[in-house]
């Protein structure tokens, strides 16, 4: 058993819920979300275009790097899934919502 930490994703996208485990640290949601075959929106993966942007419906995320979200949208759980890394338990990320 491995004794990394994993976090349990609800995405929904396109009125769709879809669900899957991913590790803390290493790959965004968006990269994992993509090995789960979701197409989830994306462009230029570096936390610049705004392309990935969902809203956090439960949970917390922590961001890598984010050069265009304001500080009132991520107090209101706007996030860059390009950039998005899970930092508790359980997340809700909603595409639909934005």
């Amino acid at each position: 058993m491995s004794d990394k930490k994993e976090c349990k994703v609800e995405l929904i996208l396109e009125d769709e819920k879809h669900e899957f485990t991913m590790g803390y640290e290493g790959e965004t949601i968006t990269e994992v979300a993509q090995k789960h075959g979701i197409d989830v929106p994306f462009s230029c993966q570096s936390g610049v275009c705004r392309t990935c942007l969902a809203v956090v419906k439960e949970g917390e995320v922590e961001m890598s790097e984010n050069f265009v979200l304001e500080d009132d949208e991520i107090e209101n759980g706007y996030i860059l899934s390009c950039q998005g890394h899970p930092k508790t338990p359980n997340i809700t990320i909603d595409f639909d919502d934005v």
